[in-house]
């Protein structure tokens, strides 16, 4: 049993081990290093995976992140760094930088992309005024990775955000390659404006529209058709300094009306669109 009084099988269950690698752990029966054991970003970690485990609010997948960051960060002339020269001594004085040289671990920022995505459709999902923005064919928040190429590279919503009854409603949770046609503005603007990262699309009534120009967001227009959309929108991008706060078409045949708000985090951009919706008062 543990400190806190949990048994060996429940610990076992949570950590996804066997209940006899658990009881060795807890009896002091299996080997380890002391250099790790003491580091204090490893003794940080073992309480924050502790802690989340212990109340439910850690993923599986977000305990891995933090594991993959720890090891990273200690990959720097750190405990990782230091055994490996241990084990290798040649490699002392040398100023070796292989371990950090390829930079972040994809899936530390994949991570991070969809932990910034749930932010901000948290935000929107307690805020019933947006529903007034969602449009009829909904909306959908989109989030890429840094230097994204493709839909893949962008996190999105599957089966977008919808209005229900008055309240806003996040069919299921972010995940990569959900998205087209938001993606699809990321991607376009994040290539001539590299810290767009983030795209929303709303409704683009002349409401919605007067109320991003009285922001001061001055709205850029461009065509409704999807054929040769991001190029068109890069090409519209490159006559300006710096990246609009929003994009607009007035639609056509079979196409809605939409605005697309920008910005360089998912958590931003909605609260940007919440500007939107505020009464003029709570705008100055």
């Amino acid at each position: 049993m543990s400190a806190d009084g949990r048994t060996e099988r429940a610990i076992a269950e949570a950590l996804g081990l066997t209940q006899s690698a658990v009881s060795k752990y807890l009896r002091g029966k299996t080997k380890a290093e002391p250099a790790v054991e003491g580091a204090p970003t490893f003794e940080r970690l073992a309480d924050q995976l502790a802690r989340g485990f212990g109340s439910g609010d850690l993923s599986p997948l977000t305990a891995m992140a933090e594991v993959d960051a720890a090891v990273r960060a200690e990959e720097d002339r750190g405990v990782v760094c230091r055994l490996h020269e241990e084990d290798e001594p040649s490699l002392r004085g040398t100023g070796c930088d292989l371990c950090v040289r390829g930079g972040a671990s994809p899936r530390v920022e994949e991570q991070e992309v969809l932990d910034d995505l749930r932010s901000g459709l948290k935000l929107l999902e307690a805020d019933a005024r947006f529903a007034s923005l969602i449009p009829s064919v909904g909306s959908n928040l989109a989030r890429g990775k840094r230097g994204a190429l493709g839909p893949l590279d962008v996190a999105a919503v599957p089966g977008r955000i919808f209005e229900m009854r008055g309240a806003v409603r996040v069919s299921a949770p972010p995940e990569f390659g959900a998205s087209r046609h938001v993606a699809g503005v990321v991607l376009a603007a994040g290539a001539v404006f590299p810290d767009t990262l983030a795209a929303l699309n709303v409704r683009a009534d002349e409401a919605t529209l007067g109320a991003a120009r009285r922001l001061g967001w001055q709205p850029l227009a461009f065509d409704a058709q999807y054929e040769g959309r991001k190029e068109r929108i890069a090409k519209a991008l490159g006559a300006r300094r710096k990246a609009p706060r929003a994009l607009y078409h007035r639609g056509a045949f079979g196409i809605e009306p939409v605005m697309y708000v920008l910005g360089a985090s998912a958590t931003a951009v909605a609260r940007a669109a919440l500007e939107l919706c505020a009464p003029p008062a709570q705008r100055d």
